[in-house]
């Protein structure tokens, strides 16, 4: 399709005036007051996260409050790099070309889908807003490592990178029941009968779908497989779709598991090199995390004992259909906390350490009742490095165990917000009624 078609054919509101309503969606997720804060500033917006999360139903959801605002229609242009590679310039061009906007004098707001797809983004993007101060730059795009690895060494002091993740169990029970929830222990047990299923599809296409067959199904088929044989092999050289899909059925399969580079480049029969390649690009992808064992050094924890995660636990069921709950709540706790540690050393392991300025350590138990053993390796840490506070996440009530140790219901810590559950001083103020709003 030529250039000027397809920009007419995605640009519906030059002619109508407003966005397609299969498109907009109506509900809001929490994170579009944020990128609407941030409409107001000049610099480039960058929304990152993984395919189907919803980044272009926002970017749609933020043209439409444009329109809604009065700005003209002919000042916002919208492409997606999943459609067609064009140089930006050209496509800027060519926006001129039908709606005789001046996008070099005039004030335009220009959002460009999956702009990872085009080669070398963020210089061409550098040159056109340090010389054009009235362009708006929102791009979003499906690889956040390069996304953001880009912006750093390019465009400095010249963007804002919002993550938006696959739906929190809030969205998620919000778009199942249809209403807004301003009091979580109002529906605490309505959300609980949900958060098996939640696990499965935290993605607004398919928040209402019911059969596990076609949940995982669009899963393998419209994220992952897009990713291991469009994507990556798209945006770089020497790509193995066969070895990242065996990879994952590695991964997926012990979700957890220790990586041990040299036992699986043999088991593989790989070089090590292309091994550790295809491993960055599943990061690269969103589709797996390396948690790193702590040490004090960060160059001992570098590369020892790296645990592999899934980025999402809803990734893992169409390999893994019947993984244990145990599993599941683990994989869940560490996406919530953007995991980035866990501890081992001589027999004692703690399953993750929260750093945010302070360490609290965190083990994750699924069961109701705790004894002392599930909290003698956190109390070990505790007393190692100094810590005067740590939680165990459960299936039981939330509450305090010790002055220096919180229990935390999985359904409490996975809805309400961390900072409302974990203090770093001894509280006793940790109450499961408290509003997430």
């Amino acid at each position: 399709m030529k250039l000027e078609d397809l920009l007419i054919l995605l640009n519906e509101w030059w002619k109508t005036g407003r966005v397609d309503e299969d498109r907009v969606k109506p509900y809001r997720r929490k994170c579009f007051s944020d990128l609407k804060d941030l409409m107001k500033y000049r610099q480039i917006m960058i929304i990152v996260g993984l395919r189907r999360v919803g980044k272009s139903t926002l970017m749609f959801q933020l043209i439409d409050d444009l329109l809604r605002s009065g700005v003209e229609p002919r000042r916002i242009l919208y492409f997606s790099f999943d459609e067609k590679v064009e140089d930006i310039t050209d496509i800027l061009n060519v926006f001129q070309k039908i709606v005789k906007t001046d996008w070099k004098r005039e004030n335009v707001y220009v959002f460009l889908d999956e702009i990872q797809k085009l080669e070398g983004w963020s210089s061409k993007i550098k040159i056109l807003y340090d010389n054009f101060p009235k362009i708006k730059f929102i791009v979003s795009g499906s690889a956040s490592i390069q996304l953001a690895s880009e912006a750093v060494s390019d465009l400095a002091g010249r963007y804002f990178l919002e993550e938006v993740k696959p739906l929190s169990l809030e969205e998620y029970y919000e778009l199942r029941s249809g209403r807004r929830i301003d009091n979580y222990e109002l529906y605490r047990g309505d959300i609980a009968l949900e958060l098996d299923d939640y696990f499965k599809k935290p993605y607004p296409e398919i928040v209402n779908w019911r059969e596990d067959r076609r949940i995982f199904e669009y899963v393998r088929e419209s994220i992952l497989a897009k990713i291991l044989r469009i994507d990556l092999p798209d945006t770089f050289k020497n790509v193995n779709p066969k070895l990242l899909w065996s990879l994952l059925e590695i991964f997926y399969g012990e979700p957890g598991m220790i990586l041990n580079l040299d036992s699986l480049s043999r088991s593989l029969r790989l070089h090590k090199k292309t091994l550790e390649w295809h491993i960055f690009l599943l990061q690269f992808a969103k589709l797996i995390v390396l948690v790193k064992n702590f040490r004090v050094s960060a160059l001992a924890e570098s590369r020892k004992l790296r645990k592999v995660y899934p980025y999402d636990i809803s990734l893992v069921f169409p390999f893994n259909p019947n993984i244990e709950e145990s599993r599941v709540a683990e994989c869940v706790v560490a996406s919530k906390i953007n995991a980035q540690n866990y501890w081992r050393e001589g027999g004692k392991e703690v399953d993750f350490l929260i750093r945010n300025g302070k360490i609290i350590p965190l083990e994750v138990k699924y069961k109701e009742t705790l004894d002392r053993d599930d909290t003698r390796n956190l109390t070990y840490f505790l007393k190692k490095f100094k810590i005067d506070f740590g939680v165990v996440i459960y299936n039981g009530e939330t509450r305090e165990i010790t002055p220096q140790i919180k229990a935390i219901n999985l359904l409490d810590f996975i809805y309400l917000p961390t900072s409302k559950l974990i203090t770093y001083q001894h509280p006793n103020n940790i109450n499961p009624n408290t509003t997430p709003h």
